[in-house]
């Protein structure tokens, strides 16, 4: 995986799916350049998360908002026989099976109808915003990366690693407002 800031670029070969989002405000934060991976491996050299998510699955943020509210890229990891809890995201989703098989099971939220989708490796998905939503594997794993064009969480002006690791006489520098730099 990667990401590429401003410009123009050429992917020539290989497979997956290219998510661009434009940059709309005046931060002066952007994407860095990355090169990265492989994804992580657990013991047995199987596909695995990083961090708990629900009902039995994991993630791993692959690429980290540079400021709140930033998107984000995710590796999510369904282990077999998994049946999500329904739910929703407060943006739309996009993501790309890598591996393994499974279903998204969506419920109507007025017929109360229920269509199963399913979902194997090379497979592109859009979940919309506000959509309820939850995936199922029977016997196989199904692993997914997954593009979120905003975040709850990262780095903000007087919140983030270098300012709240500065102790200025025992005191974080995040909690003293006169030694901050201020963003014109």
């Amino acid at each position: 995986f990667f990401c590429i800031p401003g410009g123009d670029f050429v992917l020539d070969g290989g497979t997956g799916f290219l998510f661009s989002v434009k940059q709309t405000s005046t931060k002066r934060n952007c994407a860095i350049f990355t090169i990265a991976g492989p994804l992580e491996v657990d013991e047995a050299q199987e596909l695995t998360g990083t961090l708990p998510y629900i009902d039995g699955c994991s993630d791993t943020v692959l690429i980290h908002p540079q400021i709140k509210g930033e998107p984000v890229l995710n590796h999510l990891h369904f282990p077999p026989n998994i049946k999500q809890t329904q739910h929703t995201h407060p943006s739309g989703r996009a993501g790309m099976v890598i591996q393994g098989e499974g279903h998204c099971v969506v419920v109507n939220p007025v017929t109360k109808a229920v269509t199963k989708t399913p979902l194997r490796a090379g497979m592109v998905f859009v979940i919309p915003k506000d959509s309820p939503h939850a995936f199922e594997t029977t016997t196989k794993t199904m692993d997914v990366i997954a593009a979120h064009p905003d975040s709850d969480y990262g780095p903000t002006n007087t919140d983030h690693p270098m300012v709240n690791r500065t102790i200025v006489n025992g005191i974080s520098a995040s909690l003293i407002p006169s030694i901050q730099t201020k963003l014109v």
